[in-house]
């Protein structure tokens, strides 16, 4: 082998090699991820392990929203250009979301914020006391609270960095897309306050009929029947802002399942259900439309 060769060999082997240390670091940094995430779920486990006797469902039930929430979550930091920090963040913001649902539980025996806490600022306040990020910078554990602060609020807070801003959105979004599965799979008095039986013999009101016409999301106070708080799930649909968000929320179908099983008294309320379905599958089909021309 001659010396050219002999440098070409070299150099063909180095490429190699640092490409080969490249891939080891990527996957060192997914596995230091993963262990991060697994921590967190692990300590979220733990603390709601205090709540959790088997004798109340509802216990349950948000320990499985939760961990359906942060599969959301993962799918939706997939399909977005983040860093790795970024999708660990937003997977915090998903694990921690709703822990101030569980000694809300505890304390008023409901998880309806109206007729006991905000259950959001709760789990801030939890969070705050608790060893939970402590692993965080104070800039980032600020985020995620914020973030958190934010996930059920009608709208999000003014003046947030973007950073902020981009992880109040996916919380948002996340836990949007598997209430849909909750309030189709689970005991409506549980999670909405109203059954199956009462909203059959109730009316859409004016207000809310209007909001989802206009595509826009109503204020809870607003809500006049068992029938208009059921109606305004489909709201949530104008509030998501990813497309991913439309397209997960679109295949899972949930948001109209409790409708095409109800039985309704009256015709035309049916018929207004029925095109408040309609009109929110065309605008969240027109919407990813727009997206892909963009």
């Amino acid at each position: 082998m001659n010396k050219r060769d002999k440098s070409a060999g070299i150099t063909a082997c180095c490429g190699q090699l640092d490409h080969m240390w490249k891939m080891l670091q990527s996957h060192c940094h997914a596995l230091t991820e993963w262990r991060r995430k697994m921590d967190a779920m692990q300590k979220f486990l733990e603390y709601t392990s205090a709540y959790d006797d088997g004798s109340d469902t509802r216990i349950k039930l948000k320990i499985i929203h939760t961990q359906r929430v942060t599969e959301v979550m993962e799918q939706l930091t997939a399909a977005l250009p983040l860093s790795e920090s970024d999708r660990e963040l937003a997977y915090l913001c998903a694990v921690y979301h709703d822990i101030g649902r569980f000694e809300q539980l505890k304390r008023y025996h409901t998880f309806l914020d109206y007729k006991s806490i905000d259950h959001a600022q709760l789990g801030c306040e939890i969070l705050r006391q608790g060893d939970f990020l402590g692993e965080l910078s104070d800039r980032e554990r600020e985020q995620v609270l914020t973030a958190i602060g934010n996930h059920n609020r009608l709208a999000i807070e003014d003046g947030l960095d973007e950073k902020t801003l981009l992880f109040a959105k996916l919380i948002r979004d996340a836990d949007k897309c598997d209430i849909f599965r909750v309030f189709a799979q689970e005991d409506p008095v549980d999670t909405t306050g109203f059954s199956a039986e009462q909203v059959g013999q109730e009316a859409v009101s004016d207000v809310v009929y209007e909001s989802i016409l206009g595509h826009y999301c109503i204020k809870k106070q607003e809500r006049k029947t068992g029938l208009d708080v059921w109606v305004s799930f489909l709201g949530f649909f104008f509030d998501l802002n990813f497309a991913e968000s439309l397209r997960i929320a679109l295949k899972q179908g949930y948001y109209k399942k409790r409708f095409l099983e109800l039985n309704f008294e009256d015709p035309a309320t049916e018929e207004r259900v029925r095109r408040c379905i309609a009109e929110t599958e065309q605008y969240a089909y027109a919407r990813l439309r727009m997206e892909e021309l963009q």
